[in-house]
Parts: C-alpha cells; sequence; structure tokens
C-alpha cells in the first residue's frame, strides 16, 4: 500500500525498542540474495504482529512467508520469502532485490522498524561504515 496523507509511511523513530539493527556481512552485500536476522530479534520486535498461524508455520513447520520490505529512503517495496534456518536465524530471500542501485559496504548499519498501518519492515541505512 502506498503511503497517503492519511496514512503516512511510519517513520524511524531512534528511541523505540522494536528497532532492529543489522550490521552488514560480507554475505549480504554484492551479489547476495540473503539477509539474516536471529529469531529473538523476529520473535520480539515483528511476529507479534503477524497472524499467528504465519508464525506458528515458519517456527514449527518450516513453512515460508511473504514479507514486505520498504526502502524508506527510496520509497520502493519489494516482497521477500522468509524461511528458517537452523534454530536461531531466519533468511529473507530476496535482498538482491533491494542490493540494486545500493552500495552497501561490510560493517554498514541497516535499521528495520514494523509499520503497523502497512503491514510490512521498513528500513533504511543507519551507519556508514569507514572501511
Amino acid at each position: 500500500m502506498q503511503s497517503t496523507d492519511l496514512y503516512p509511511d511510519a517513520p524511524f523513530d531512534p528511541k523505540s525498542e522494536r528497532n532492529i539493527f543489522i550490521t552488514l556481512t560480507e554475505s549480504e552485500i554484492g551479489l547476495s540474495n540473503t539477509i539474516t536476522m536471529s529469531k529473538e530479534l523476529l520473535e520480539a520486535n515483528v511476529f507479534i504482529y503477524l497472524p499467528s498461524k504465519d508464525v506458528t508455520g515458519l517456527i514449527q513447520h518450516n513453512e515460508a512467508i511473504l514479507m514486505d520490505v520498504f526502502d524508506y529512503d527510496t520509497k520502493i517495496t519489494t516482497t521477500h520469502i522468509i524461511r528458517k534456518d537452523g534454530d536461531k536465524d531466519f533468511k529473507f530471500h530476496g535482498w538482491n532485490t533491494v542490493l540494486q542501485g545500493k552500495h552497501f559496504r561490510t560493517d554498514d548499519t541497516i535499521v528495520f522498524w514494523w509499520d503497523v498501518f502497512h503491514l510490512r519492515l521498513n528500513f533504511k541505512q543507519f551507519m556508514f561504515s569507514f572501511v
């Protein structure tokens, strides 16, 4: 759903306890198709907003779910496939669509936050690495 004057995109709130900060690794930049997030971060900050049947399927039955990810700076939404990766992590497949046109480097920090109205995960680059 596109932002409107009535329902603007949820801005980044630096004081929110629900922000998810991810420091990019070498495997999450360049030609990567995935970005990894921990189960603990997603359970505390994202899964609480999803239908319980989706979360149960994802965690207990290794089912995939679709999630929209919104680049707050470019206003582009991409849809990612979320899959469990081992016992403690989840992979967001489709990250390569975000990387197109971006110049992320290892150790850049990205911040993610849930947009309650638009039902999506927003993100923006939070900190640039100096390498």
